[in-house]
C-alpha cells in the first residue's frame, strides 16, 4: 500500500517537488513503491554477509553503520539521523553480500524503496535518474574528505568539526560509538571533550 503524502518527513517532499521539481503524478508514482519500516533500538536494518536489496529514508530516529574486524573490533563508519539516506551502498549496487552492519541507536521510522523498483523509476522520471547519480557521487566524495579528515586532522579538530555539524550527536549517541567513528580511543575522547566544554564556560 503506498504511503501517504502526511507520512514523510518535510524535508522528504521538499527535495523530489521543489529541489527535484517533479510532478503531483510523479510523486504520487514515487510514493506508491515506498512502504514505512520499523526498527526497533538495537536492531539490524541489514547485516553483513546479507544482500542489501532496499533502499531507506530515516524519517525519524538515527543509525550507525559500521564493520567487524577478525578480532570482532567494530569500526563505526557512519551516522545516519532523519533525511538521511540508508544501505550499504556497496553490496546495493553490486547484489552481492555486504560487509556492513546497519544498526539502529534509536527507534527507526524508515521508508523505504526496493533497489529494483527505484531503478525502473529513473528509466521514466529523468531527474530521479540524475539525483540518483549525483547521490552516489557525492557518497564517493564524502567518504574521501572522511578519510582525509582521519589522516590528517588532530582528534581536537575532529571532534570540534563533529560538534558544529551535528550539536546533538552527543545527546544521541554514545562515546564509545563517537569515539570509533572519529578513530580516537573513548578516554581521549571524554578528556578531549570535558577540555573544550571548559574552555566553552571560561570564554
Amino acid at each position: 500500500m503506498p504511503i501517504e503524502r502526511s507520512i514523510p518527513n518535510p524535508a522528504f517532499i521538499h527535495l523530489f517537488t521543489e529541489y527535484l521539481g517533479l510532478s503531483a503524478v510523479e510523486i504520487d508514482r514515487l510514493l506508491e513503491k515506498f512502504h514505512v519500516r520499523t526498527i526497533a533500538k538495537r536492531s539490524f536494518l541489514v547485516q553483513a554477509g546479507e544482500v542489501n536489496t532496499h533502499l531507506a529514508y530515516v524519517n525519524k530516529g538515527c543509525s550507525r553503520s559500521f564493520t567487524m574486524d577478525s578480532k570482532g573490533k567494530e569500526h563505526v563508519l557512519f551516522f545516519g539521523f532523519e533525511d538521511w539516506w540508508l544501505a550499504d551502498y556497496e553490496s546495493l549496487m553490486t547484489r552481492k553480500p555486504g560487509k556492513q552492519y546497519v544498526q539502529a541507536i534509536e527507534d527507526l521510522e524508515l521508508l523505504c524503496i526496493a533497489n529494483e523498483a527505484l531503478e525502473t523509476l529513473c528509466n521514466v522520471i529523468p531527474a530521479l535518474r540524475k539525483w540518483r547519480q549525483g547521490k552516489q557521487l557525492k557518497m564517493v566524495i564524502s567518504m574521501i574528505d572522511r578519510l582525509i579528515e582521519v589522516k590528517s586532522c588532530t582528534p581536537e579538530e575532529r571532534i570540534l568539526k563533529m560538534a558544529r555539524s551535528r550539536p546533538d550527536i552527543f545527546q544521541r549517541v554514545s562515546m564509545q560509538d563517537i569515539a570509533s567513528y572519529l578513530d580516537i580511543e573513548p578516554p581521549s575522547l571524554s578528556r578531549i571533550r570535558r577540555r573544550m566544554l571548559e574552555g566553552e564556560r571560561s570564554t
